[in-house]
């Protein structure tokens, strides 16, 4: 008897939710829920649970319960759904404190669910905690670029900056976004604030000024000062093989141009490719005898034997023996590091 009434409750429980809701009450049930219950289908747990909801549609443990129900089959958006519904209701009632509570239960199974960070955001501004809501909207801006959803990602760029919350990485971030999607006027404005910025000593990281001129030329290929600024700030942090592309370009474009000459061999110096650099200290010794400065001249030619002391163009035009060049030695200061490619005055 008591086996007979057992197999009946577990047949009941077994059968398909569409057999014991109506498509009319799925879909009214799916509204409560947030989200679209059809995945459900067969499960008995469910069933039960669903009936619950659809009876007493305020109990807000039954909501809870079938999150957590979605989070232990692995599906964490549908989880997530009925979180932000459950929040958005709270919200409607203007109960921020308890929509809140939801969103963090919902980044406790998705902490990088962009729409759980920005809807948390949008929370932390009507309570007035901006630094938090800005650290979200961060959050968000990462998940909606995997999604490669870049439109999203730029408002809310455009809203940490409107809130003067932005970093120089989110203002970098955002440019790059802004030029992917031919943006390039608004990227522009962004990228030549952040240059004078640093003009101004008020942003000292180099690799962000470096950043921020790489995509400066990325858009003004003909604008020779952005890429002397490059070439000195890859210089500064050690990107010797991408500085001596760049100074090729430049020098191609001015061959007798002393500046660029000077930083190519104080770069070839750095990469201790001396071959090149004594190569590099001729030509300069060969514009100057053009100048007739023979002064500099005479140092170039020095600075050739330093580093190659049988050079026989040098010790032709110089005379010297080994002893004087022993002497000019100690005395010719190694200037070359102190040159720009931006200075024009030496």
């Amino acid at each position: 008897m008591a086996k007979g009434v057992l197999n009946k409750i577990v047949g009941l429980l077994k059968k398909d939710i569409g057999n014991i809701f109506s498509a009319e009450t799925l879909k009214d049930i799916g509204k409560l829920v947030n989200t679209d219950i059809s995945d459900l289908m067969g499960d008995a747990k469910a069933s039960k649970l669903l009936a619950e909801i659809e009876k007493n549609p305020d109990k807000v443990e039954n909501y809870i319960q079938l999150a957590e129900l979605y989070r232990y089959k692995n599906k964490i958006d549908k989880a997530v759904d009925v979180y932000l519904g459950m929040a958005q209701k709270e919200l409607d009632f203007k109960h921020l404190d308890l929509a809140a509570s939801y969103i963090k239960m919902g980044l406790n199974i998705a902490p990088d669910n962009g729409l759980l960070n920005k809807f948390s955001a949008d929370i932390d501004i009507r309570m007035g905690k901006f630094s938090d809501a800005a650290e979200k909207y961060r959050a968000a801006v990462n998940y909606y670029i995997k999604k490669n959803d870049r439109l999203t990602a730029i408002y809310l760029l455009n809203t940490i900056k409107e809130m003067n919350k932005a970093t120089v990485r989110d203002l970098l971030n955002l440019s790059s976004i802004l030029i992917h999607e031919n943006m390039g006027g608004e990227a522009e404005k962004i990228l030549m604030s952040i240059r004078e910025m640093h003009k101004k000593g008020e942003i000292s990281n180099v690799r962000d000024l470096e950043a921020c001129l790489m995509m400066l030329y990325s858009m003004k290929k003909d604008d020779d000062v952005i890429l002397g600024e490059l070439i000195e700030a890859r210089i500064e942090i050690g990107q010797y093989d991408s500085v001596m592309v760049l100074l090729k370009k430049l020098i191609a474009k001015d061959p007798e141009n002393i500046n660029f000459l000077k930083r190519q061999a104080f770069v070839y110096k750095k990469m201790n490719d001396m071959d090149n650099c004594v190569k590099v200290f001729k030509i300069i010794a060969n514009i100057y005898a053009k100048q007739n400065n023979l002064i500099y001249r005479n140092i170039y030619y020095h600075k050739v034997l330093k580093y190659a002391p049988e050079d026989v163009e040098a010790l032709t035009v110089l005379k010297m023996d080994d002893q004087i060049r022993e002497k000019l030695d100690s005395k010719i200061e190694n200037t070359d590091s102190k040159i720009r490619i931006i200075d024009h005055n030496f």
